[in-house]
């Protein structure tokens, strides 16, 4: 069976730590085994010591964000939780400039794909700062992405600190949130209190959209994400429908387990005719007329190819992104077989 995975993100100071804690009072009350992953930048741990007194084992990632420079120490991480715990449910709470897609990327390793079930993404809003940082000219570009992507790629929003806001910031920064990300629910929250059981409840957005859209053959993704034209801006206050696609951002993944070896060049050209929309593709695979296991990464059209001498994984590709068309990847990746 998988372990559950909810990953705790916002920016620094949001009220992450604060939400953890009182998840993890609530978790106190049942009998799951719970495993907490945190992530703090720099050599001291300073969230982590407030988690001790909990009765769950706390795995601390220091010195690095587990969406880049430690993301290979998050795999292995969880790799050995899993092995030596078997937890039902990891609780990780990165820390406050870490982009969603990078963390899903380390999650969805492929010897630990189907091992672990992403159940949300759930983001963390300063109420009282998030105007200033979601501003260009109060903030680096970099920073803008990751603040916004925390928004665009959550599965719940809790918009915390409303205490801190006027009733007019809160209704702007209510208004930017749903532009970001429309189909998330918002939870106004003071220092991060909200019902727990709903949080726990939380359904991928990705799996919602297959749910009630099964006809449709892809998402529709909006390639301007928050350019909407004047008119279209008018009409979404208004509640009406706009005339571009719907605006929808979550990340969703699948993966395809290979049933024999491939052909080479094939898949080489298969990996760089992925669409725009497939963030990551990686796995192992094995090649026509070779013994060894192939390791591979696709990344914004770049390709890295490296032979893998011990047979442990098994052959999987995994893919990451936003409205893939599942069914046409599938089918182009069956005539590598050929």
């Amino acid at each position: 069976m998988s372990a559950h995975v909810y990953l705790l993100t916002g920016y620094l100071g949001s009220g992450k730590t604060t939400l953890l804690q009182k998840l993890l009072t609530h978790l106190q009350q049942q009998d799951d085994k719970v495993v907490v992953l945190m992530n703090e930048m720099g050599e001291e741990d300073i969230d982590g010591e407030q988690l001790q007194g909990f009765g769950f084992p706390v795995k601390k990632l220091l010195d690095g964000c587990i969406c880049c420079s430690i993301q290979g120490e998050l795999t292995e991480g969880l790799k050995d939780i899993l092995q030596s715990l078997g937890p039902d449910r990891i609780l990780i709470e990165t820390t406050g400039v870490a982009d969603p897609i990078e963390v899903v990327d380390a999650l969805t390793h492929p010897e630990l794909y189907d091992r672990l079930d992403l159940r949300g993404i759930i983001s963390v809003v300063d109420a009282s700062r998030f105007l200033e940082l979601n501003s260009r000219f109060s903030s680096t570009s970099s920073l803008v992405k990751t603040i916004r992507n925390q928004v665009k790629y959550a599965d719940l929003l809790l918009l915390n600190k409303m205490d801190l806001a006027t009733a007019d910031v809160l209704q702007k920064v209510e208004q930017k949130l749903k532009e970001l990300n429309p189909l998330a629910p918002i939870h106004t929250t003071i220092q991060s209190d909200m019902d727990l059981n709903r949080l726990l409840s939380v359904e991928r957005l990705a799996k919602q959209y297959k749910k009630d859209n099964d006809t449709a053959k892809a998402v529709p993704v909006q390639k301007t994400i928050g350019r909407l034209s004047p008119m279209d801006k008018l009409k979404q206050s208004l509640g009406l429908r706009t005339s571009q696609p719907s605006l929808y951002n979550s990340i969703d993944s699948f993966s395809h387990q290979f049933t024999g070896p491939v052909h080479a060049e094939k898949f080489e050209d298969f990996l760089y005719a992925l669409p725009k929309n497939v963030y990551r593709a990686k796995g192992y695979v094995q090649f026509h007329g070779k013994q060894e296991l192939i390791s591979f990464q696709h990344t914004d059209n770049q390709v890295h190819l490296f032979p893998f001498e011990n047979f442990g994984p098994k052959m999987v590709a995994v893919f990451i992104g936003e409205g893939m068309d599942q069914e046409k990847i599938l089918n182009d990746l069956k005539d590598c077989y050929m």
